[in-house]
């Protein structure tokens, strides 16, 4: 489910961007333009931020979830690119890969095959401190 928010999360904006650029500008060179891959390059950069900071990207924070290392410490930036960019990259290359690296969640450590390969695990995630807005509003 966090993978489904974030791959929304960069693919509606340029979608969006796309559909006005169409209607502006009605020619193929409208989609061909390279500004309608700068929001998915600007929300990139949020989810990277989002990641870096906390391991956890908008899908995984929206469902209460971040990826540490198998250890339980904080993972590095590197663990995560290599777990997310690995399915991907293999998927393009053999698209039965997604299923065998989801059938790994069914073992005992609940760890899909990037997981493996890069030392991570997901875990749901503490709380968020609340913001002084949301404290005064809620009592």
């Amino acid at each position: 489910m966090a993978s489904l928010v974030d791959s929304a999360a960069l693919l509606l904006p340029c979608l969006l961007l796309g559909v006005l650029r169409c209607l502006a500008i009605p020619d193929e060179a409208a989609m061909k333009a390279p500004a309608v891959y700068v929001p998915a390059l600007l929300a990139l950069l949020v989810q990277a931020s989002l990641i870096r900071g906390t391991g956890a990207s908008l899908g995984k924070r929206l469902l209460g979830i971040r990826v540490v290392r198998r250890d339980g410490l904080p993972a590095e930036v590197w663990r995560i690119a290599l777990r997310n960019a690995l399915p991907m990259a293999l998927c393009s290359y053999c698209g039965w890969f997604g299923l065998v690296d989801a059938l790994f969640i069914v073992g005992e450590d609940r760890r899909c095959l990037h997981d493996w390969v890069a030392g991570t695990r997901v875990v749901k995630a503490p709380p968020a401190p609340q913001m002084f807005g949301a404290r005064f509003v809620t009592g």
